[in-house]
């Protein structure tokens, strides 16, 4: 198996042992991305805000292999209180726009104080 590492500034630097990104026979598998502004080193307040950012960086991750939020075929996402699934529906639909990947969205506690975590599985157009 060929392992190839992603690696971008524009989001949140790993915080343990761990890829922003891996990439191995035409899929990438990010690590979860949460909503940490990789240049003010502040997480927002608002939740919805907090969602968005944590999209960005997912969609930085991406964009640091040409990819995008279109080549995404499966997120799995992450809410420490899954009472905020709506308003996170909402600005996740926002980013995905019509294409809708398959996705899981999980009630649980999250490390670090952070109220919302996406990754995801994209897949390489050329292979």
């Amino acid at each position: 198996m060929s392992l190839s590492f992603i690696s971008t500034p524009h989001a949140p630097a790993p915080g343990g042992h761990y890829s922003q990104a891996a990439v191995t026979d035409g899929l990438v598998f990010t690590a979860g991305q949460v909503g940490l502004d990789p240049v003010t080193g502040v997480t927002p307040t608002d939740f919805r805000a907090e969602t968005r950012q944590a999209l960005t960086n997912l969609q930085s991750v991406l964009e640091a292999d040409g990819l995008g939020l279109d080549d995404v075929v499966r997120t799995m996402c992450l809410l420490t209180n899954i009472s905020d699934f709506a308003a996170f529906n909402e600005e996740y639909a926002a980013a995905f726009g019509d294409h809708r990947p398959a996705r899981s969205t999980f009630g649980i506690a999250l490390a670090g104080g952070f109220r919302v975590e996406v990754e995801a599985i994209a897949v390489r157009r050329d292979g």
